[in-house]
């Protein structure tokens, strides 16, 4: 299966690279549409296997374990920020994913404030307008967007193995899923739960990411680190096993004076 994925994200790169070649020799090569055009596809064809590797999630495992009547009540996955260290901890994907995907941002914004001078008007003078003015085709640096497809096989990788990495809280228990094929996957039961402990730092807390920390009924913690939205995670997680605990209690209750 390993080989077959990595065939898979090497196929989707020379897909991306034929169509690349096929455009840019069909537009006259070497010329302004040329490059824009190849750019623009090189951009597109980036996002949209991103897209798809993003759609890897465990969602079916996840349904199997369910008991029955259990459903998903909250999900959420690790943030983005983990998915960038993981890219920047693999030396081969930083250079292949890094470079490029700053130059396009890089390109993005200059194109963006181009096209913003365009629409107002205000090509014809001031410093701004002649930043612009240095090239002819200030489109042409679209085509700075081609490195894009050479991040396409480092991209799959890294993003499908980030999707499936998920946090869910059904009426009974958490669950941690993680990996595409050999992956891991376990629960907390919320009835064991005694507490919720949200850790971030500021800019964390901006970002709106962070651990948390669940106390066990045992006495042992278990951390989810990275948890995109703590507070509304641990908040879900207490709710429904002081539920339990209620119901649990009530029970007890009942057979007792019964």
């Amino acid at each position: 299966m390993r080989k077959l994925w990595k065939g898979v994200r090497w196929g989707a790169f020379v897909i991306a690279l034929t169509v690349d070649a096929l455009l840019f020799y069909s537009s006259a090569p070497f010329s302004v549409n040329s490059f824009v055009a190849t750019g623009l596809a090189s951009l597109i064809m980036f996002l949209v296997f991103v897209k798809l590797a993003n759609l890897f999630r465990g969602s079916s495992r996840i349904r199997r374990i369910l008991e029955e009547g259990e459903v998903k009540v909250h999900e959420t996955c690790v943030h983005w920020i983990k998915l960038v260290r993981d890219i920047r901890a693999d030396k081969t994907a930083w250079r292949w994913i890094g470079i490029p995907v700053l130059i396009a941002l890089v390109v993005s914004a200059y194109e963006a404030a181009w096209l913003v001078c365009l629409l107002v008007g205000k090509l014809g003078g001031g410093p701004i307008g002649g930043i612009f003015r240095l090239l002819p085709h200030n489109e042409v640096l679209v085509g700075f967007y081609i490195p894009l497809v050479f991040a396409i096989p480092f991209a799959i990788a890294h993003v499908s193995e980030w999707s499936t990495h998920r946090y869910v809280i059904t009426p009974l228990r958490i669950i941690i899923h993680y990996g595409i094929f050999d992956y891991h996957m376990h629960g907390i039961l919320l009835s064991r739960v005694v507490d919720a402990q949200q850790d971030y730092t500021f800019w964390e807390q901006m970002l709106g990411y962070g651990d948390v920390v669940f106390r066990e009924t045992s006495g042992e913690a278990e951390t989810l680190h990275c948890v995109w939205g703590p507070k509304k995670f641990a908040k879900l997680a207490v709710r429904y096993s002081h539920a339990l605990e209620g119901a649990s209690a009530a029970a007890k209750e009942e057979v007792e004076s019964g």
